[in-house]
């Protein structure tokens, strides 16, 4: 069997990470005190408050990752998520694995996951509906035409709920049923490889490999 070494490589930015958790935060604060705003008038005014606080956090943190999505490098640009025929094929098996309770393998992959990276772009959109009808109502602005906006708002909630709840159990079980430490890379940046003991290898403060050396080994 061919020996592997382990590396560690930054791949997230510091600015795609305070995007990542203040949108993480502040958008799991909304969907709480959204939820007690609707269920519990007695506490309505304390908690709307809340609400309008973490909305005006949300914004310029989205803000920031579109920007970065459009703008940005490396990883925080768009082409890092979208899927071509690999990702796609990387993305089906990344829904075995959830579909199989993590008895199938995961594939390997640098930056996004293959099969979260386009619902990110999803997600943004979301936001962004959330963010622009969440404003209108605070002016009394409550439909644009037959639409009616507080029906969008809370259709947005929904799909928030969903997607957070579902992204964080899939990312405790990448860090079970995987090797690259999804959790911890968001939080320091890097991620950790298994790296074929073919590649090349040059020191600086210990061992490291060429990206373009890692991405061949991912296949990617």
């Amino acid at each position: 069997m061919q020996a592997t070494s382990v590396t560690r490589i930054l791949v997230w930015s510091r600015g795609l990470r305070f995007a990542h958790w203040t949108l993480a935060l502040s958008s799991i604060g909304l969907l709480i005190t959204g939820w007690l705003m609707i269920n519990f008038s007695a506490i309505a005014t304390t908690t709307t408050e809340i609400h309008y606080m973490l909305s005006a956090l949300l914004l310029p943190a989205l803000i920031l990752r579109l920007y970065l999505l459009f703008f940005g490098k490396g990883t925080d640009h768009l082409s890092a998520c979208e899927p071509d025929l690999h990702r796609l094929s990387q993305a089906w098996l990344v829904l075995k694995f959830y579909l199989t309770l993590g008895k199938a393998p995961l594939p390997k992959w640098y930056s996004h996951n293959p099969f979260w990276g386009p619902l990110y772009l999803a997600l943004f959109f979301v936001l962004a509906l959330s963010i622009f009808s969440g404003f209108m109502m605070l002016n009394d602005v409550n439909l644009i035409g037959s639409l009616s906006l507080h029906a969008l708002h809370h259709l947005c909630y929904q799909v928030l709920g969903i997607f957070t709840l579902l992204h964080i159990l899939s990312v405790f079980s990448h860090d079970l049923g995987g090797s690259g430490s999804d959790i911890s890379a968001m939080i320091n940046g890097q991620r950790i490889f298994e790296v074929e003991q073919s590649s090349r290898y040059h020191a600086s403060n210990g061992h490291s490999v060429e990206i373009d050396d890692l991405l061949k080994t991912l296949k990617r």
